[in-house]
């Protein structure tokens, strides 16, 4: 499936005066559908295709419906039906109802404006709302704007008053400190699960782009001072997984008292928790530390580094889809690296992450 970075570049083209064409968006599902919640499938006038909403007959439906919008010029919304019988009929075993609003892309300078800025926003990695009204007898309606503090992200796309609101953001942004086998295996798995991934490591030929083709970035520093290039913020996700535990206390120290959207370590239960005792003397509060991922990775019986890696991404993508119930989405806790009675008197007991609900 095509990114969204690159469907959003190709109508941003088509909006400068390259041509026209017609996008479709799911803005709502139900039940069993083969297609994100946030699909998208552009059209061209001369019958090029970016992107799916799904495949089959669903498609070859919405297909029709972008060359109808590409030669009215207004934007329409519809619902397409999959029920069991014509499922079975394209072999698939799924069935619901998908609403797909379709919007024309032709030259014209503001759409050129909103869709540079959009393109912006995900080369940058950064979150932004799109919002597009269903009345175009104007001209077109569309704007782009910044996440307002009451609005909540995780409801996008929504559909509210003839006005489609969804999010416009970059791939989640991944450092991964240490760039031995097993970090190398990460990276690799992680940016193909979709993170923009950073592989920092204190010796220059393990922070090489050879060594990690598919990585945005590689960065060699000292692990007892981070740089502030990195730009660690709350939006970052950060997982550990250097060639010893001494190196992995370092950066823990300094990654725990930092607000992170994720921080994982890589490690056995005995090592998490000789390094907690360790970190403990250093200052480090418990709190901080239980919300630290570690050991990281489901249990899922991993033992080569490509294992590891799928594991370690397997969680990562359950805590980013934590609030989905796409495919058995499963809820993930925090987990205790210590025994009860290593814990220090009051630590709340940190839980393991939940299996799959029937």
């Amino acid at each position: 499936m095509l990114s969204l970075a690159a469907i959003l570049a190709e109508c941003s083209r088509l909006a400068s005066g390259a041509g026209v064409g017609a996008l479709a968006s799911v803005v709502r599902r139900r039940g069993s559908l083969p297609m994100s919640s946030t699909a998208k499938l552009l059209v061209t006038a001369g019958g090029a295709r970016f992107g799916t909403v799904g495949g089959g007959c669903l498609e070859a439906e919405v297909i029709e419906r972008c060359l109808d919008v590409i030669e009215r010029r207004r934007p329409t919304i519809s619902e397409h039906e999959l029920n069991a019988e014509l499922a079975g009929d394209y072999g698939l075993t799924c069935g619901g109802v998908a609403t797909i609003f379709v919007e024309p892309v032709f030259a014209d300078a503001m759409l050129s404006g909103i869709y540079a800025g959009a393109v912006a926003t995900v080369a940058n990695g950064g979150r932004a709302v799109m919002t597009t009204s269903l009345d175009w007898s104007s001209g077109p309606r569309k704007m782009l704007s910044a996440p307002s503090a009451g609005l909540d992200l995780d409801t996008l796309p929504l559909l509210r008053d003839d006005t489609i609101v969804e999010l416009v953001s970059g791939a989640p942004r991944l450092v991964v400190f240490g760039g031995g086998h097993v970090g190398a295996a990460i990276a690799r798995a992680a940016q193909a699960a979709g993170w923009r991934v950073t592989v920092v490591d204190d010796r220059a030929d393990f922070a090489d782009r050879v060594r990690h083709p598919t990585a945005e970035r590689c960065v060699t520093c000292d692990w007892h001072d981070l740089p502030p290039t990195l730009g660690l913020d709350d939006a970052t996700w950060c997982v550990v997984a250097t060639r010893g535990h001494q190196h992995d206390a370092l950066i823990v120290d300094q990654l725990a008292r930092r607000d992170l959207r994720y921080l994982g370590m890589l490690g056995s239960r005995r090592k998490v928790a000789l390094t907690w005792r360790l970190l403990g003397n250093w200052g480090v509060p418990r709190d901080r530390l239980d919300a630290v991922h570690a050991p990281i990775g489901l249990a899922i019986g991993a033992d080569t580094p490509e294992e590891i890696a799928v594991s370690v991404v397997a969680e990562m993508i359950a805590v980013r889809r934590s609030a989905s119930r796409r495919r058995g989405g499963v809820e993930i806790g925090v987990r205790d690296p210590l025994p009860a009675a290593a814990r220090p008197p009051g630590a709340a007991a940190r839980m393991a992450p939940a299996r799959r609900k029937p």
